[in-house]
């Protein structure tokens, strides 16, 4: 999101709804009582040149995210229903409003669950009948602070699953690679018998952060780092072959492809790069960070078998970029099927945001089966 979107939502969230409540359903109240309303506008007004320097970039992101959703937002509702409404009504409205952001920041963007899915193929060979695939993605760490318990019962929650192997489908981070260091310890006991394999998401690029030019390709590298640190796997377009027994596949990975020419920063002929050498009639499994990807080159230009994304935090609409078509995410959580062919997205665990609109955070552990 663009650094003037943050000024808007200050100005109209903030400002606007300040102005017009001590006009209105305030002018007889003392003057004492108009400025605690304030106080949300003073902290997101204090957020905003901590972001615009580069400082501390991302907690002031997820200040200013819970300041203008718990309680800027909800002030405008009551401001602009406060015009045409008895205030009461005007009141109850912005409470409740409130009180849904409230939820989705405490409760539901920390209620973790796990769904097990079990996908059938033909063309997989004997030795991974069976094979127990933990598919996570989009951890967004910056969202969940620096000290959250959540990333912990994540890693116990993985490890408890007992997966032969684990892929991530990228956004490890929001805004800066520095989000992930408070939580080394807890991702280094991810393990599994064949390895743990990541991709670079959107938000891995760091396009939505502070750096520039030069110092945002150094801390794309730190991260990427970071994680071979890890001991993760990390396919930055090409393929890696996974054996068991006599048997093998191909594991391809891809830097962030989309349909949204919002991030085509990010896109290219990453696919075409990573399958050169890959030969024809062995089983596939593509990451690929982007559910939009499936349709736009995965279907009508491969032969994949099975892909793996995430992206969209289990919405069906991204309001991304200025075109409208291309905010709607037609595969948007789930097993999605077109002949043999299988995509599965995870909804994912965290978000760029403070909070997640799209449900609760989600582990999936995938069985793939041979017919």
């Amino acid at each position: 999101m663009k650094f003037s979107t943050y000024v808007l939502f200050f100005l109209l969230f903030g400002v606007v709804a300040d102005v017009t409540l001590a006009l209105t359903l305030l002018r007889d109240a003392p003057l004492w009582c108009k400025l605690v309303i304030a106080i949300p506008t003073l902290v997101a007004l204090v957020c905003l040149p901590l972001m615009a320097l580069g400082k501390v970039y991302t907690d002031a992101i997820r200040i200013f995210s819970w300041s203008i959703f718990i309680f800027e937002f909800p002030k405008f509702l009551i401001a602009l229903n406060g015009l045409f409404l008895p205030p009461y009504v005007a009141v109850g409205i912005g409470a409740a409003v409130s009180a849904f952001f409230i939820t989705y920041i405490f409760y539901v963007s920390r209620r973790l669950i796990v769904k097990e899915h079990k996908l059938e193929f033909e063309e997989l060979p004997d030795g991974f009948d069976g094979l127990r695939i933990c598919h996570i993605s989009d951890l967004h760490l910056g969202s969940i602070g620096h000290k959250s318990k959540l990333v912990w019962h994540i890693v116990d929650t993985v490890q408890s699953l007992r997966p032969e192997i684990i892929l991530f489908t990228g956004d490890l981070v929001s805004y800066e690679s520095r989000e992930a260091d408070a939580y080394r310890p807890a991702l280094e006991r991810l393990e599994a018998p064949m390895g743990i394999w990541s991709i670079f998401g959107n938000h891995d690029f760091l396009l939505h952060g502070p750096h520039r030019d030069e110092a945002r390709t150094k801390d794309m590298e730190k991260l990427e780092a970071f994680e071979k640190d890890l001991g993760w796997n990390v396919l930055r377009n090409r393929t890696a072959f996974l054996e068991r027994g006599s048997d093998r596949i191909a594991l391809i990975g891809v830097d962030n492809v989309s349909r949204n020419p919002y991030f085509q920063k990010t896109g290219g002929k990453n696919l075409e790069t990573a399958m050169e050498g890959v030969p024809e009639g062995i089983f596939k499994l593509l990451l690929s960070h982007d559910s939009t990807h499936w349709r736009m080159e995965v279907l009508p230009g491969t032969d994949i078998n099975l892909t793996l994304s995430g992206h969209t935090h289990g919405l069906k609409y991204k309001l991304t970029g200025l075109n409208a078509k291309h905010w709607r995410l037609h595969e948007s959580g789930g097993i999605y099927r077109e002949g043999a062919r299988v995509l599965h997205v995870s909804p994912g665990l965290g978000s760029g945001f403070a909070f997640r609109l799209g449900g609760y955070p989600e582990i999936d552990l995938i069985t793939i089966t041979k017919t």
